[in-house]
């Protein structure tokens, strides 16, 4: 009677301990099992279809000093090519930039006004890289540009 409590009691003991090993190994490797999977349905996306590259805009404001006796013309020539050159150094420099907006601004004895704004995408300028044909000019400029809105200023 005393062994068969015994055996029992034994059969309680380990059949507890096979639960507690259960727990310990078996329930970590499960959870190993469901990360690895995850994991693998994760990286299986990812090949197949990738994320979307980050895009952005590029702003820059140059400023440009509108010297002494310089027509507007002259100057307008001027404010074309820093611009063209700025969007273009922005396209070259960083291949995530998808458009570049560009104020180009005139000082002039204290005045700043903006010239003009080239704003353009990257596939835009690919096909047609002149300043002419995507900026926006302000015809107010040449007004403060003038030598009489100078002597106004002053």
């Amino acid at each position: 009677m005393l062994s068969s409590r015994v055996q029992l009691l034994q059969r309680s003991v380990q059949s507890f301990q096979l639960a507690l090993f259960r727990r310990s190994v078996l329930a970590p490797l499960g959870m190993a099992a469901l990360i690895g999977t995850t994991g693998s349905l994760w990286l299986t996306e990812a090949l197949i279809m990738p994320k979307a590259a980050s895009a952005y805009t590029a702003r820059l404001d140059l400023y440009l000093t509108h010297e002494q006796g310089e027509d507007y013309d002259s100057f307008l020539r001027r404010a074309e090519m820093a611009a063209r050159a700025g969007a273009q150094r922005s396209f070259d420099q960083d291949l995530l930039i998808t458009e570049v907006t560009i104020n180009v601004v005139a000082e002039s004895d204290g005045l700043s006004v903006t010239v003009l704004t080239l704003k353009v995408d990257r596939r835009q300028w690919q096909q047609h890289p002149e300043t002419n044909y995507w900026a926006t000019y302000y015809s107010s400029a040449r007004l403060w540009l003038s030598p009489s809105a100078a002597e106004l200023a002053q």
